[in-house]
Protein backbone atom coordinates (compact mmCIF):
# COMPACT_ATOMS: atom_id res chain seq x y z
CA UNK A 1 0.00 0.00 0.00
CA UNK A 2 1.39 3.18 -0.83
CA UNK A 3 0.66 6.28 1.22
CA UNK A 4 0.14 10.04 0.33
CA UNK A 5 3.06 11.99 0.51
CA UNK A 6 2.94 14.33 3.57
CA UNK A 7 3.26 18.20 2.98
CA UNK A 8 6.78 19.68 4.29
CA UNK A 9 5.97 20.01 7.46
CA UNK A 10 5.03 16.90 7.86
CA UNK A 11 1.27 16.74 7.14
CA UNK A 12 -1.84 18.28 6.03
CA UNK A 13 -3.52 18.92 9.18
CA UNK A 14 -1.50 20.90 12.06
CA UNK A 15 0.42 18.39 14.06
CA UNK A 16 -0.41 18.47 17.85
CA UNK A 17 1.37 20.12 20.51
CA UNK A 18 2.78 18.07 23.22
CA UNK A 19 5.66 15.35 24.14
CA UNK A 20 5.33 12.40 22.31
CA UNK A 21 7.18 9.20 21.40
CA UNK A 22 8.47 9.92 17.67
CA UNK A 23 10.43 7.64 15.11
CA UNK A 24 12.88 9.41 12.74
CA UNK A 25 12.09 7.88 9.29
CA UNK A 26 13.44 10.95 7.03
CA UNK A 27 16.96 12.68 6.57
CA UNK A 28 17.50 14.94 3.82
CA UNK A 29 20.45 16.91 2.42
CA UNK A 30 19.60 20.20 1.53
CA UNK A 31 22.66 21.46 -0.32
CA UNK A 32 24.08 24.89 0.46
CA UNK A 33 20.78 27.35 0.65
CA UNK A 34 20.48 31.04 1.22
CA UNK A 35 17.97 32.16 3.66
CA UNK A 36 17.17 35.92 4.56
CA UNK A 37 16.41 36.54 8.77
CA UNK A 38 15.92 39.64 9.75
CA UNK A 39 17.54 41.31 6.49
CA UNK A 40 20.16 39.41 7.25
CA UNK A 41 21.05 37.01 4.49
CA UNK A 42 22.74 33.49 5.01
CA UNK A 43 24.14 31.13 3.25
CA UNK A 44 24.58 27.32 5.00
CA UNK A 45 24.78 23.69 4.43
CA UNK A 46 21.50 22.00 5.39
CA UNK A 47 20.07 19.13 6.44
CA UNK A 48 16.38 17.99 7.40
CA UNK A 49 14.88 15.00 9.84
CA UNK A 50 11.13 13.83 10.20
CA UNK A 51 9.49 11.91 12.54
CA UNK A 52 6.60 10.20 12.67
CA UNK A 53 4.48 10.49 15.64
CA UNK A 54 3.46 7.06 17.29
CA UNK A 55 0.06 6.40 17.72
CA UNK A 56 -1.00 10.46 16.63
CA UNK A 57 -3.39 10.04 14.01
CA UNK A 58 -4.50 12.28 11.14
CA UNK A 59 -7.98 12.31 9.56
CA UNK A 60 -6.80 9.69 7.03
CA UNK A 61 -4.90 7.74 8.85
CA UNK A 62 -1.55 8.35 8.60
CA UNK A 63 0.56 8.96 11.38
CA UNK A 64 1.34 12.94 12.22
CA UNK A 65 4.72 14.01 11.01
CA UNK A 66 7.13 16.75 12.13
CA UNK A 67 10.30 18.02 10.77
CA UNK A 68 13.09 20.55 11.68
CA UNK A 69 16.19 21.53 9.55
CA UNK A 70 19.38 22.19 10.54
CA UNK A 71 22.41 23.95 9.69
CA UNK A 72 24.53 20.54 8.91
CA UNK A 73 27.46 21.39 11.56
CA UNK A 74 28.64 19.47 14.26
CA UNK A 75 30.61 22.47 15.90
CA UNK A 76 30.24 21.79 20.12
CA UNK A 77 27.72 24.85 20.02
CA UNK A 78 25.44 23.45 16.72
CA UNK A 79 21.69 22.70 17.28
CA UNK A 80 22.45 19.55 15.77
CA UNK A 81 24.92 18.51 17.80
CA UNK A 82 22.64 19.29 21.15
CA UNK A 83 19.56 17.94 19.39
CA UNK A 84 22.05 14.54 18.76
CA UNK A 85 23.21 14.60 21.99
CA UNK A 86 20.21 14.71 23.73
CA UNK A 87 18.61 12.42 21.66
CA UNK A 88 21.42 10.04 22.65
CA UNK A 89 21.76 10.93 25.45
CA UNK A 90 25.76 10.62 25.62
CA UNK A 91 27.82 13.44 24.13
CA UNK A 92 29.76 13.31 21.48
CA UNK A 93 33.72 13.24 21.42
CA UNK A 94 36.29 13.87 18.72
CA UNK A 95 36.47 10.00 18.51
CA UNK A 96 33.09 9.65 17.12
CA UNK A 97 33.42 11.74 14.37
CA UNK A 98 36.31 9.74 12.87
CA UNK A 99 38.21 5.93 12.45
CA UNK A 100 37.45 2.98 9.75
CA UNK A 101 34.53 2.05 12.03
CA UNK A 102 32.67 5.21 11.08
CA UNK A 103 28.39 4.63 11.97
CA UNK A 104 26.42 5.94 8.85
CA UNK A 105 23.99 8.39 9.51
CA UNK A 106 21.53 6.48 8.03
CA UNK A 107 21.48 4.76 11.35
CA UNK A 108 19.19 7.90 12.21
CA UNK A 109 16.20 6.30 10.41
CA UNK A 110 14.22 3.82 12.45
CA UNK A 111 15.58 5.12 15.98
CA UNK A 112 12.77 6.30 18.54
CA UNK A 113 12.93 9.44 20.81
CA UNK A 114 11.26 11.79 22.83
CA UNK A 115 9.91 15.13 20.98
CA UNK A 116 8.05 17.78 22.69
CA UNK A 117 5.76 20.10 19.93
CA UNK A 118 4.90 23.50 20.85
CA UNK A 119 2.40 25.80 18.60
CA UNK A 120 3.79 29.20 17.43
CA UNK A 121 1.89 32.05 16.35
CA UNK A 122 3.34 33.81 13.28
CA UNK A 123 3.04 37.32 12.56
CA UNK A 124 -0.28 36.72 10.40
CA UNK A 125 -2.13 35.11 12.64
CA UNK A 126 -1.43 31.45 11.39
CA UNK A 127 -0.45 28.91 13.59
CA UNK A 128 2.37 26.46 13.17
CA UNK A 129 3.84 23.18 15.11
CA UNK A 130 7.46 23.67 16.12
CA UNK A 131 9.35 20.98 17.72
CA UNK A 132 10.86 22.60 20.70
CA UNK A 133 12.81 19.60 22.59
CA UNK A 134 14.05 16.08 21.59
CA UNK A 135 15.35 13.34 23.59
CA UNK A 136 15.83 9.79 24.62
CA UNK A 137 12.81 7.59 24.57
CA UNK A 138 11.00 7.41 27.97
CA UNK A 139 11.87 4.22 29.68
CA UNK A 140 9.34 1.18 29.27
CA UNK A 141 7.82 2.65 26.32
CA UNK A 142 7.09 0.26 23.68
CA UNK A 143 7.95 1.63 20.56
CA UNK A 144 5.38 0.37 17.23
CA UNK A 145 6.98 -0.53 14.58
CA UNK A 146 7.30 2.30 11.66
CA UNK A 147 4.62 2.97 9.08
CA UNK A 148 6.45 5.79 6.74
CA UNK A 149 9.02 4.61 4.47
CA UNK A 150 12.85 5.22 5.71
CA UNK A 151 14.14 7.77 3.27
CA UNK A 152 17.80 8.82 2.89
CA UNK A 153 19.41 11.42 0.48
CA UNK A 154 22.76 12.53 0.50
CA UNK A 155 23.77 14.90 -2.07
CA UNK A 156 27.24 13.01 -2.32
CA UNK A 157 28.56 11.40 -5.56
CA UNK A 158 28.00 7.72 -5.51
CA UNK A 159 25.39 8.30 -2.48
CA UNK A 160 23.00 10.33 -4.30
CA UNK A 161 19.59 8.26 -5.86
CA UNK A 162 18.09 10.18 -8.33
CA UNK A 163 14.86 7.61 -7.44
CA UNK A 164 14.60 9.00 -4.03
CA UNK A 165 14.96 12.80 -5.41
CA UNK A 166 12.39 12.34 -7.82
CA UNK A 167 9.86 10.61 -5.26
CA UNK A 168 9.92 14.09 -2.97
CA UNK A 169 7.50 17.03 -3.36
CA UNK A 170 7.90 19.57 -5.49
CA UNK A 171 8.54 22.03 -3.25
CA UNK A 172 11.38 19.66 -1.96
CA UNK A 173 12.84 19.15 -5.08
CA UNK A 174 12.60 22.63 -5.95
CA UNK A 175 14.89 23.67 -2.90
CA UNK A 176 17.86 20.82 -3.21
CA UNK A 177 17.89 21.34 -7.06
CA UNK A 178 18.56 25.35 -6.16
CA UNK A 179 21.85 24.09 -4.21
CA UNK A 180 25.34 23.93 -5.81
CA UNK A 181 25.83 20.47 -4.84
CA UNK A 182 23.02 19.26 -6.72
CA UNK A 183 24.28 21.18 -9.74
CA UNK A 184 27.20 19.75 -9.55
CA UNK A 185 25.61 16.11 -9.35
CA UNK A 186 23.65 17.14 -12.27
CA UNK A 187 26.33 18.66 -14.15
CA UNK A 188 28.84 15.91 -14.08
CA UNK A 189 27.64 12.42 -12.65
CA UNK A 190 30.64 11.00 -13.85
CA UNK A 191 33.39 12.56 -12.36
CA UNK A 192 35.75 11.11 -9.96
CA UNK A 193 36.53 13.96 -7.53
CA UNK A 194 34.12 14.11 -4.97
CA UNK A 195 31.04 17.37 -5.45
CA UNK A 196 30.99 17.85 -1.77
CA UNK A 197 31.23 17.33 1.75
CA UNK A 198 28.62 14.71 2.41
CA UNK A 199 26.83 14.00 6.07
CA UNK A 200 29.17 13.68 8.48
CA UNK A 201 29.15 10.21 10.21
CA UNK A 202 29.40 8.38 13.26
CA UNK A 203 31.51 5.76 15.46
CA UNK A 204 29.35 2.77 16.32
CA UNK A 205 28.19 2.91 20.25
CA UNK A 206 26.93 0.64 23.03
CA UNK A 207 23.18 -1.07 22.35
CA UNK A 208 22.16 1.41 25.04
CA UNK A 209 22.75 3.99 22.95
CA UNK A 210 20.21 4.79 19.88
CA UNK A 211 22.62 5.74 17.20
Amino acid sequence: MFLPKPSENGSFELTPAGTFTAICYRFLDRGTQANEYNGERKIRREVMLTWELCGELMGDGRPFSASKTYTWSMHEKATLRKDLEAWRGVAFTDADFEGPNAFNTKKLLGAPCTLSITHTTKNDGSIYAKISSIGKVMKGVQVPALVNQKTYLALVKNEFDPLVFAALSDKMKGIIAASPEYHELSADAERHDDPGSGPREFAPLDDDIPF
